[in-house]
């Protein structure tokens, strides 16, 4: 935890520092009111008893729409309000952001510059893959990452996690990544200017231009 929170620190300092402010001062509505929105999917979860819990993460739209700074500093919100509303520890706080928080929004990061450098420009590659595919890819990498400090920890056996958290990786990607796909496509079409990353006179061009 100690080390979480002084990665997490660092983390927010650079984010604070390089965070598009102008989009928030703009669209402050929409950056609030996609902090209540993920608030309020974090707290409406199930599980298996009280520690294994299973939510949709909505981190990959709000990286898409926010970029990686200001999406960091809306998950820390987003982690702390949860666990607050639960009851929850707040010690916890950071290595949850982190893991719920941190890789996708790592994921969705890096796959954006490597489709915008590798795949062609058009709708559909941003959709399907920035936001779809995104968000399948983290939350496979989520749960394995919580299964790996869940085992490491001690907190549950291998065996335990094998036969009933692992299991429901296909339940949960496939989900999020229709959810955080359909959001973005939605965005995309209706509001493009809450997505700055989503260029429509790059994305949209005709052949040859």
């Amino acid at each position: 935890m100690v080390i979480a929170s002084f990665v997490l620190f660092l983390l927010l300092l650079r984010a604070v520092q390089g965070a598009q402010w102008s989009y928030v001062r703009e669209h402050m509505h929409v950056y609030l009111g996609a902090i209540v929105f993920a608030s309020v999917i974090w707290i409406l979860r199930a599980g298996l008893g009280d520690k294994l819990n299973f939510h949709f993460l909505g981190v990959v739209v709000m990286t898409l729409m926010f970029g990686w700074r200001l999406a960091l500093l809306a998950v820390t919100a987003v982690v702390t309000i949860t666990f607050w509303r639960l009851g929850t520890g707040l010690l916890a706080v950071p290595i949850n952001t982190l893991v719920m928080g941190g890789i996708p929004i790592l994921i969705t990061h890096f796959l954006l510059i490597w489709s915008q450098r590798r795949l062609p420009t058009n709708i559909f590659v941003f959709v399907f893959i920035n936001a779809f595919l995104a968000a399948v890819l983290g939350t496979v990498a989520v749960i394995m990452a919580g299964s790996f400090l869940l085992w490491f920890t001690d907190t549950f056996t291998a065996h335990y996690l094998q036969t009933y958290y692992l299991p429901y990786i296909p339940l949960l990607m496939l989900p999020e990544g229709l959810i955080n796909g359909m959001l973005t496509a939605i965005a995309v079409v209706y509001m493009p200017q809450w997505i700055p990353l989503f260029d429509d006179t790059r994305y949209l061009r005709k052949r040859g231009e």
